[in-house]
């Protein structure tokens, strides 16, 4: 196992410890926009491992408040495991609270989200999508978690990662490859016995695309299954059919989306004098009453207060 990159940001020039961890992840891991509490002297580091067709990364940081912006380009599934600390990780307004030894699956097709407690380790794998969807499902569907898996073989998985993440690159027992393969078996045994098909992989795809389209367009007050269903060029009522299969409904995923955008600028300094009836209209609801509702049953707290509690 050779190690490819470390990165320190002690190593940042002065006062740019933030923006050069930032720049340094989206070089290479992955695309996100990063926030963190303390921007000048910010305390993180990466050091980034070839596994055969895929790539281990332990990273350790303090806070950081990340967005994963999909380009079209990067086709790779990751597994995070947790070792230190917490991660509450956001996918089209799903949520999933991962603590140490916990891990989830994402695709880097997706647009997703996670913030981490006041300091986290991760172990990542890195798998090229080509590769990882022959030992497991296209992921199109919910979100995975070690929660919801085999919990003889989740726990399995999770003490493979820490014993590849826990290697010195001379320590490593077997070929880089054979050990990536047997990851990839544990990883497929932990989420099921599903065979990958051609339907699964049509589904995950239109999924995909479904969410995509909601992504894109939730800010239009008037946004309609209808409107989506027609996008992608299928029937209103297959629309709701796959999210059924999903066990969720087009209007919960709407307004989960929608409540993640507004969460987000509440939280975003650039947006503190911006109305909250604005940020309403811009996230899609259609009024402020029906925003603060929506905000307020979903994370127990008005969008003011929690405007407050976050600057």
């Amino acid at each position: 196992m050779q190690e490819l990159l470390r990165i320190t940001t002690t190593d940042a020039p002065i006062g740019q410890r933030h923006r050069y961890w930032t720049s340094q992840v989206v070089a290479h891991l992955s695309t996100m926009e990063i926030d963190v509490k303390r921007k000048i002297d910010f305390s993180a580091s990466i050091a980034i491992r070839s596994l055969g067709p895929a790539r281990i990364a332990l990273v350790d940081a303090e806070y950081q408040s990340v967005h994963h912006r999909a380009d079209g380009h990067d086709d790779r599934l990751q597994l995070s495991l947790v070792t230190h600390g917490s991660i509450e990780v956001r996918r089209f307004g799903q949520m999933v609270t991962l603590g140490e030894g916990d891990w989830c699956l994402l695709d880097e097709r997706e647009n997703y989200s996670f913030e981490t407690s006041a300091r986290c380790s991760c172990i990542v794998l890195q798998m090229p999508g080509q590769w990882a969807r022959r030992l497991i499902p296209d992921p199109g569907g919910p979100l995975i978690a070690s929660k919801d898996c085999d919990p003889q073989w989740q726990g399995a998985l999770a003490m493979g990662l820490r014993a590849v993440g826990g290697q010195t690159m001379r320590q490593m027992p077997a070929d880089d490859t054979f050990v990536a393969e047997q990851l990839g078996n544990l990883m497929a045994l932990a989420i099921g016995s599903q065979t990958f098909t051609m339907e699964g992989r049509h589904r995950g795809a239109l999924m995909r695309s479904i969410r995509q389209s909601i992504l894109q367009r939730h800010s239009e007050s008037g946004l309609s299954a209808h409107d989506i269903a027609a996008q992608n060029r299928i029937s209103l009522r297959y629309l709701h059919k796959l999210f059924a299969e999903n066990d969720t409904t087009f209007s919960h995923e709407l307004s989960g989306v929608r409540l993640a955008s507004a969460k987000r600028m509440l939280g975003d300094p650039r947006y503190a004098r911006v109305q909250l009836a604005e940020i309403a209209a811009m996230t899609g609801f259609a009024t402020p009453e029906v925003f603060t509702r929506h905000f307020k049953s979903r994370e127990g707290v008005t969008p003011r207060t929690y405007r407050a509690m976050r600057n």
